[in-house]
């Protein structure tokens, strides 16, 4: 059965760096990058963009689904905010489309002080660094699903953990 494995977790985890490390490390796979999705400037979170961005998602997800040469689709996210309600719609028409898959979700978790230094070596700003420490730090922490400790991990090595919980 075809698989979707979002990969979930606080900015700058480490999210899209192990999606794309999971890209190479799998054949027949694809990569669905939210980012990539919302590359909207300014990009207004509306209605109307927030319609568009989950219509992007899907239209990518469905395609690749219906692929015979893609067996796994890699998706990093970050669930806080309004993305969880979009994430769930996604899943949701898929489903009612009768698209057969199987949905594994993983979260990616480092210590504080390694999240600054991600946040730094990706050249984000400090005010943004606090904010999504502040705002997406523990919000992860409720979830039910099987969650990695990155912190002394490379990508390789959180990759290897992915696929042992997609087996």
């Amino acid at each position: 059965m075809k698989k979707i494995v979002a990969i979930l977790g606080p900015n700058a985890v480490g999210k899209s760096t192990t999606s794309k490390a999971f890209l190479q490390r799998f054949t027949k796979c694809a990569l669905v990058d939210a980012d990539w999705c919302r590359a909207i400037n300014p990009f207004p979170f509306t209605q109307s963009t927030k319609k568009t961005v989950t219509e992007n998602i899907y239209c990518l997800f469905r395609n690749y689904l219906l692929c015979e040469d893609i067996d796994t689709i890699v998706f990093p996210y970050g669930l806080h905010g309004e993305r969880k309600e979009i994430f769930e719609s996604i899943i949701s028409k898929l489903k009612n489309d009768d698209i057969k898959f199987s949905l594994y979700s993983v979260i990616m978790k480092c210590s504080v002080e390694e999240n600054i230094r991600r946040a730094l070596k990706d050249g984000r700003e400090k005010e943004r660094i606090e904010r999504g420490i502040k705002n997406t730090f523990s919000f992860y922490n409720d979830f039910d699903y099987p969650c990695i400790e990155t912190t002394n991990l490379n990508p390789e090595e959180v990759v290897e953990e992915i696929a042992k919980i997609i087996k």
